[in-house]
């Protein structure tokens, strides 16, 4: 599909964010198209390291009009799956994307309305839906350029086992990518060293449920048993909205990790 001069909305990022956006723009029959900057289509999951899988349970990949229907509802799926199916959404609800087309800004027009300008040309709009996600631009702290001479591999870059160079690992962040990735060395063979930070954890499953499962509950039942998911402006502190996602894993299984544990029995 080729960049038109003009249109109504202009959805930018093609994930599932904006295909869904997609999605409900062309059932409520407004014209638009979708920029993805990327060749292909499969959001920032393609950014994810060789054996990812996702945290998450498969049921929770539901999306408006493509409602999860595998056959393992409580498994995890790995990267190229998870891709996949965000690719296939596209296909599935038609969303008219223009691959390819990096937007280098983004103005108002005098008049109204605004002017993307892209790497394939200009467009014009009445409405901009900017769904590119909040994680695309690795945060590295300035201290790392005062470490001593060492290779430096922030996760977003990281691949598989083989591609550190050897000796012990130093992984700095205990968030989900964090424990992952230090389980995956283990297994490997390599010395890990894991420094903490505050991410909390929760259990795996709890009462022969995923903890996914309950979440959901919360989210669609909650209000009936006097309890709702809290909204930014209800928190406590509004910083908690960028703490770091509880201990969980999707590999073999599923499972919650104990820093504890994991050190008593990896070393």
């Amino acid at each position: 599909m080729n960049l038109p001069p003009r249109t109504e909305t202009v959805v930018v990022g093609g994930g599932q964010a904006g295909l869904a956006m997609s999605h409900y723009l062309a059932q409520a029959g407004r014209e638009h198209i979708v920029l993805e900057r990327r060749p292909t289509l499969g959001g920032g999951w393609q950014d994810r390291w060789d054996a990812f899988r996702l945290v998450s349970p498969n049921f929770t990949t539901s999306l408006p009009g493509y409602p999860y229907d595998g056959p393992d509802p409580d498994g995890f799926m790995p990267r190229d799956e998870m891709v996949s199916r965000v690719a296939g959404y596209a296909d599935r609800v038609g969303a008219p994307v223009v691959r390819d087309a990096e937007v280098n800004r983004l103005s108002g027009r005098p008049g109204g309305g605004f002017r993307l300008n892209t790497n394939q040309g200009v467009i014009e709009a009445d409405e901009v839906v900017v769904a590119t996600g909040g994680f695309h631009v690795p945060k590295v702290p300035a201290i790392a350029e005062q470490l001593p001479a060492m290779a430096q591999t922030h996760s977003h870059d990281y691949r598989n086992v083989s591609s550190l160079p050897e000796g012990a690992v130093l992984i700095v962040g205990s968030g989900q990518s964090g424990v992952q990735i230090a389980e995956e060395l283990v297994e490997a063979g390599r010395e890990v060293y894991l420094s903490v930070g505050s991410a909390g954890r929760v259990p795996r499953r709890y009462r022969g449920r995923d903890i996914f499962r309950w979440l959901a509950a919360v989210a669609t039942d909650g209000r009936n048993f006097g309890f709702e998911m809290p909204s930014v402006d209800r928190m406590p502190d509004p910083r908690l909205r960028l703490s770091g996602n509880p201990h969980l894993s999707g590999h073999h299984g599923g499972h919650e990790t104990n820093l504890r544990r994991f050190a008593a029995e990896k070393g």
